[in-house]
């Protein structure tokens, strides 16, 4: 079973692949941290992120890597913990380069698919799962919620792990990546044509998990 997520930034979908995937008792495939590790890398490094092939050549050669844990799912980096690091603003904004690339792309979405396969079964999200990487998957699903709402979950995110950002800082962010993530040619955001779609910005995370599981229950 293939279970794809999609939805702009803050919509959920990324709690509810999660969660729903534990219950489930299938694997969750984080494939957006993919994104984010090799910004993470590429900016401590100190590339210069506009520079595709270097970029490129961050991505072949680092090592990224998922581990259960007890909250979900703890990111790895040449074996260290990024989980959290790779959820800041900072991290955010940059890995709009490594989404942008059509290389890095190639290489991140080869991985992916490889993941996937070894799994067998799972839950991914992202912006492009259901129309990219996974368009074989069983269930297909589009989250979406107002802007203003998910500029207010993501900033409770980030105040939570103890970053500073103010609200009007984070909205301002979500509404530039929104922008970039459905204009840009290669990956862009965009609803599959068979998904279920979702408006989440009146529900519960928990009203969300039982619809999702309700559909994929159905396809048992």
């Amino acid at each position: 079973m293939i279970i794809t997520i999609d939805g702009p930034a803050g919509s959920g979908k990324s709690t509810a692949a999660r969660n729903l995937a534990t219950r489930l008792g299938i694997a969750f495939l984080d494939t957006g941290a993919t994104y984010r590790a090799v910004t993470l890398k590429a900016l401590e490094t100190g590339i210069d992120l506009a520079d595709e092939d270097a970029l490129c050549e961050v991505a072949r050669n680092c090592d990224v890597s998922f581990e259960p844990a007890p909250q979900g799912l703890r990111v790895l980096l040449e074996g260290r913990d990024v989980s959290t690091e790779i959820r800041t603003s900072r991290v955010s904004e940059m890995s709009r380069y490594a989404a942008a690339s059509p290389k890095v792309r190639e290489v991140l979405v080869n991985l992916q698919r490889r993941l996937g396969a070894e799994l067998g079964s799972f839950v991914t999200e992202g912006r492009d799962q259901g129309t990219v990487v996974f368009p074989q998957a069983n269930l297909k699903v589009y989250l979406d919620a107002d802007p203003a709402v998910r500029a207010r979950r993501r900033h409770a995110e980030l105040a939570a792990a103890g970053y500073k950002d103010s609200y009007e800082s984070v909205l301002s962010a979500i509404a530039d990546r929104d922008a970039r993530d459905r204009g840009r040619a290669v990956g862009p955001l965009s609803k599959p044509k068979d998904a279920v779609v979702i408006d989440t910005s009146n529900m519960e995370i928990q009203q969300v998990e039982e619809m999702l599981v309700q559909l994929a229950e159905a396809l048992r």
